[in-house]
């Protein structure tokens, strides 16, 4: 089917073209994505009614031109603006997010956080989440087989973060809900009810954290731990206030949680698929830093990765995009570009990588990252260590989705025959 021109020059789309939702797409997008690389590196979706950029270069170009915007609130149809009076500890929080402050105080955020993640800082969560990886396996111990969505995918990331910002062992179930409304409270894609839900039950999560913050404040040294030194910075007489911490620890979820949950599975998927390369990461595990992101981009299991808006009415590769309206960088289409990558269906472990945009580009760069590489690498290598001979069952792992997922093909069954005794 060929594009529609609503008006001189505007290419657009419909769900009869490219339908994020569908069982089909889902299962096996790689077609779809071609043919949007194609023919349509830039369209609006008359049934999303958004922008899609799916090229790999136009989608790196807009994640670093300021005028479009991860600010929810930019968008078209976002919730009114609040009075301060009416304002809840979400709404609070949003305002000092990195995606909404100025340039200014964005690179104030950024400068204030750089302590949180220094290496001292990382190496003692290195330490929590290796325990917590190897309880992981341990719960598996010598079964023939597991479901690596079950037993791992739905255990480490949300624990690994839990652990990170210093939630205790018996809170975790309560921190997991708070992070699906993180996660879920500015997607474009949810109906405003839907929304309304999702921020109602980050409250509760808000509300322990501010406690941990006035505590730490109250000791003589807030401690060396992430939650510590995000209370603990200065620069020049600046510091963190209580929301701007809370945004550091909501960026941190919205990146470090549902990615990451998805990384367990698309990693096991790619490696066990492809025994080859199993084989050599096994034999090289210094490559597992560049086989991580590898993994990322061949899965690439995102439905909507990112999210802009548009600030003012402008001209982007040869489309006239409107002040308010959402753009959807579809990112899981531009690590297949051929462009990019000529022999994007492979999986290449030992693959040159420069200017890859897994984690992002310009200033919203990833937060997340270095937690969701360790993660990854911690599971991978125990995984190995414990299972060298490990395949999928049947070939295909039983693979099953849900398909009624908000962002993610996110796997939800994926048998390992252990093949311990083999």
């Amino acid at each position: 089917m060929s594009a529609i021109a609503a008006a001189p020059g505007r290419i657009e789309i419909s769900g009869k073209i490219f339908n994020p939702f569908s069982q089909a797409f889902i299962r096996e997008p790689r077609a779809t994505w071609q043919m949007l690389l194609r023919d349509y590196p830039i369209a609006y979706h008359r049934d999303l009614s958004m922008w899609i950029v799916n090229s790999h270069e136009l989608c790196g170009e807009m994640l670093k031109n300021n005028v479009f915007s991860p600010n929810f609130m930019e968008w078209e149809h976002a919730p009114p603006p609040k009075a301060d009076a009416d304002k809840n500890d979400y709404d609070r929080t949003f305002d000092k997010s990195l995606f909404t402050v100025s340039t200014r105080d964005h690179l104030k955020l950024r400068k204030l956080t750089m302590p949180a993640f220094s290496k001292p800082v990382m190496g003692k969560i290195d330490g929590k989440i290796r325990d917590l990886v190897i309880e992981c396996f341990d719960a598996i111990g010598d079964a023939d087989t597991f479901d690596v969505y079950e037993a791992i995918a739905t255990k480490l990331p949300v624990r690994s973060i839990a652990r990170m910002v210093g939630v205790p062992t018996n809170m975790e179930g309560f921190f997991h809900d708070f992070a699906v409304g993180v996660v879920l409270a500015t997607r474009p894609n949810l109906s405003p009810k839907e929304r309304d839900a999702a921020v109602a039950t980050t409250l509760p999560g808000l509300a322990f954290f501010k406690e941990q913050i006035a505590q730490r404040r109250a000791l003589p040294h807030p401690g060396d731990d992430f939650l510590g030194s995000l209370v603990g910075a200065s620069d020049n007489g600046e510091s963190l206030d209580d929301y701007e911490i809370l945004s550091i620890i909501l960026a941190l979820i919205t990146a470090g949680s549902d990615t990451a949950t998805d990384l367990h599975t698309y990693a096991m998927l790619g490696l066990l698929k492809h025994p080859e390369q199993y084989a050599k990461l096994q034999q090289r595990p210094e490559l597992m830093e560049n086989a991580i992101i590898e993994l990322l981009r061949h899965g690439s299991m995102g439905k909507f990765p990112f999210f802009r808006f548009a600030t003012q009415d402008t001209e982007f590769a040869g489309q006239q995009i409107k002040k308010g309206q959402c753009i959807l960088i579809n990112l899981s289409a531009a690590w297949h570009d051929p462009a990019k990558y000529p022999d994007w269906d492979r999986l290449d472990i030992e693959r040159r990588l420069d200017g890859n945009l897994v984690f992002g580009a310009g200033a919203h760069f990833c937060i997340g990252t270095y937690l969701v590489r360790v993660q990854g690498g911690l599971m991978i290598s125990e995984f190995m260590k414990r299972y060298p001979k490990a395949t999928l069952v049947n070939g295909d792992g039983q693979i099953d989705y849900d398909y009624k997922h908000h962002n993610a093909r996110r796997i939800t069954r994926l048998m390992v025959q252990t093949n311990k005794g083999a």
